[in-house]
């Protein structure tokens, strides 16, 4: 079914690239695809559904890239930065989020659906926090009244720079894109930090999207440094018998550990792997909890 979607949504992705959004029907939508109109409807209720379906798409390839990225130990806040932007900038050039800046706002774009028209506005809610929550990681919580205003002008050069050019961008350009993001931040955040109280700022807060608490992928990648950690403390103290059995258990946490820092790691493996540490119960916490920040564990867990 996923595949399915995907064709659906690749489909789209280049009717929308060479005729517009408007311009493109359900019906070529579901030729491209090489499927009939009657079975887009299995996957989507309508046109309406894909730009939300895309939002989604680059909020999860996101929130797993910013977790293999604050996983990796003693990184500088240069580094976290550097990082955090690249990712961000390459995932937006990958989804091809271009192709929808020419859509009017999300409000107007799935009003007749109440529903979508809320899930929409959440998922956007994160991919501009997140860009909040990374300038007061890096810059400290002193910018915090001015991270908002920060967001909004990064965010800006960001997409205007990205709809004029996007087409041309590869390695290269997203990292000159990359550098300008980081020059601008820093000068944002000394300006924000030498203000007087008589500074203004726009917003504290963003009035203009949801109240909502997502999910804080930054605060899970380190919880996820940590925890791998104590499995290489807790094999090396343990008071095991057989010296051999030892190393072997830190073979495979090694394993695990160069697995789970990649942004997409194999899930199968690191299913295997935690499967063969979880027959000591001594790591067998460490290990549950482990599984559920990489989302390897059931749902009812």
């Amino acid at each position: 079914m996923e595949s399915k979607k995907n064709d659906i949504l690749q489909a789209a992705i280049r009717l929308f690239s060479r005729k517009g959004y408007y311009s493109t029907s359900v019906e070529e939508i579901a030729k491209e695809s090489g499927m009939a109109k009657a079975s887009f409807y299995k996957y989507f209720q309508g046109k309406e559904e894909l730009p939300l379906e895309m939002c989604i798409i680059l909020e999860n390839k996101i929130e797993q890239d910013i977790r293999a990225l604050y996983s990796k130990p003693d990184l500088t806040n240069e580094d976290k930065l550097h990082g955090f932007v690249t990712l961000y900038l390459k995932n937006l050039v990958e989804n091809k989020v271009y192709l929808m800046m020419d859509l009017p706002e999300p409000s107007m774009l799935i009003f007749q659906n109440e529903q979508l028209n809320s899930t929409f506005e959440q998922h956007e809610y994160k991919l501009y926090k997140w860009v909040r929550d990374s300038l007061i990681d890096v810059f400290g919580p002193d910018i915090e009244d001015y991270a908002w205003d920060m967001t909004f002008v990064l965010k800006s050069v960001v997409f205007e720079y990205i709809r004029f050019f996007a087409d041309r961008m590869d390695d290269e350009t997203i990292e000159q894109l990359t550098q300008f993001i980081l020059f601008l931040s820093n000068s944002l955040a000394a300006a924000s930090l030498n203000r007087t109280d008589s500074t203004p700022h726009l917003w504290s807060s963003p009035g203009w999207l949801p109240e909502s608490n997502p999910s804080n992928p930054f605060d899970q990648g380190r919880q996820v440094n940590g925890l791998l950690h104590s499995l290489e403390d807790s094999i090396l103290l343990s008071s095991w018998s057989s010296k051999e059995e030892k190393q072997e258990y830190q073979q495979i946490v090694a394993l695990l550990k160069e697995e789970a820092l990649k942004a997409n790691p194999q899930m199968g493996l690191l299913k295997a792997l935690f499967s063969y540490l979880e027959q000591r119960k001594e790591l067998q916490k460490v290990c549950h909890l482990l599984k559920k920040l990489l989302n390897l564990a059931p749902p009812t867990e």
